[in-house]
């Protein structure tokens, strides 16, 4: 095989999006295979071993430099840290990693509105002045999927990469026609495998009792994560284990009516919101002193979430919800409550889980093994590779200006 050479268009950090933690971890093993420069608009990159590595470009040095590269490799979420990425795409078309197939949020909060006019109008057609205003009003993920905005992307990347099946699906169900006919990989997210820490080990880190029975709730806090209902349920829970606590470790930029809900169901000494934790090694910690983690999401918009597979990797009792991605996480290896579950089966969940430690543990054993066999990072930089080179050899040379 040829060695390529690579255009990585990404977040890094300190840009504080899970893209970046994705592509600091996958980018060393792959630069074992190809030649690789980094397009990103994070700066200098916070992790040194990058900064050291790799020449880090502003993603728009890309037009004057694409001719240097033989494929350009973009990673692509629903976020506006990728709006520089966005905009390449429309004139430099390369392989995409639809790590969401959905770009409502992506684009609706670029600095102006009119790339998401323009990609309403890619996908929609010409719309009259007051539908577009309902679609631009739209908050309800569940409505917007009738749209997802990756049409453009479908019809002009020379190939992509999902994280599921549930993924795949979504892409094969859009309006574009050449999604039958796009190259698409299915290739997992990689997940480093820690050494195993007993919960009670790392507690004192943070104050909490080492006989405490505690449940995180890690990620970014807002609706879709359903922690209302996670708060009901702990509500039953603590009756019967008035040692449990709750612990929330993320961001929470509004408050969502939960501090009231707290307060009516009388936790405020069993629940904790910690905000964002920072770095990621304490992140891991923290999520390494809790005996369940719960990683809920109603609807879910075809993404794979790290979160749950680092808590699959500590080999911690994970609950989540049996809808799309999460479906596919092997029932041995964790807890799923049905998609239309309520708070009674949450609580039903966690329930089963604190009285049985055994159970914590077998299923903690089952998550490790389903990591280590799936998610490591040397096979997974070898399936992209063997990806990269099936697309390559489609085309004559490097590929240039779309």
């Amino acid at each position: 095989m040829n060695r390529l050479n690579i255009a990585f268009v990404t977040p890094l950090n300190p840009i504080p999006n899970g893209l970046s933690d994705y592509s600091e971890a996958l980018l060393p093993v792959l630069a074992e295979h190809a030649d690789i420069t980094i397009y990103s608009e994070c700066g200098t990159p916070a992790n040194p071993q990058i900064a050291g590595q790799f020449e880090v470009r502003p993603v728009r040095q890309l037009l004057r430099h694409h001719s240097e590269h033989d494929l350009r490799l973009y990673q692509i979420g629903n976020s506006a840290d990728h709006a520089a990425a966005f905009e390449m795409l429309r004139c430099l078309p390369g392989i995409v990693v639809l790590h969401e197939p959905f770009l409502h949020t992506g684009y609706r909060y670029m600095p102006t509105l009119r790339p998401y006019q323009r990609e309403l109008l890619y996908e929609l057609g010409a719309l009259a002045p007051e539908v577009q205003a309902r679609w631009a009003a739209e908050t309800d993920r569940v409505a917007l999927q009738a749209a997802p905005l990756i049409r453009r992307l479908i019809d002009s990347s020379l190939g992509v990469i999902v994280h599921s099946r549930a993924a795949r699906q979504l892409i094969l169900r859009t309006s574009s026609p050449r999604a039958q006919q796009l190259p698409i990989a299915v290739i997992s997210q990689p997940m480093p495998l820690p050494p195993h820490v007993e919960p009670h080990t790392a507690r004192s880190d943070f104050g909490w009792p080492a006989d405490a029975l505690l449940i995180g709730v890690p990620g970014t806090i807002d609706p879709t994560k359903e922690p209302a209902l996670t708060l009901r349920a702990f509500a039953e829970l603590s009756q019967q284990r008035p040692e449990a606590r709750l612990i929330f470790m993320g961001d929470w930029p509004l408050d969502y009516g939960l501090s009231d809900l707290v307060r009516e169901l009388n936790l405020s000494e069993r629940v904790e919101f910690m905000g964002r934790v920072e770095p990621l090694a304490r992140l891991e910690r923290t999520m390494a002193a809790c005996d369940i983690i719960i990683n809920l999401r109603r609807p879910t918009i075809g993404e794979t979430s790290g979160t749950a597979l680092r808590a699959l990797a500590m080999g911690r009792a994970l609950v989540v919800r049996d809808i799309g991605w999460f479906s596919e996480i092997p029932a041995a290896g964790s807890v799923k409550i049905s998609a239309t579950a309520e708070v009674a089966e949450l609580a039903q969940a966690l329930h089963t889980l604190t009285t049985q430690p055994e159970l914590r543990q077998k299923l903690g054993a089952a998550a490790r093994a389903y990591i280590q066999t799936e998610c490591d990072v040397a096979q997974v930089a070898q399936q992209y590779m063997t990806f990269l080179q099936i697309v390559y050899a489609r085309f004559d040379g490097p590929i240039g200006l779309g």
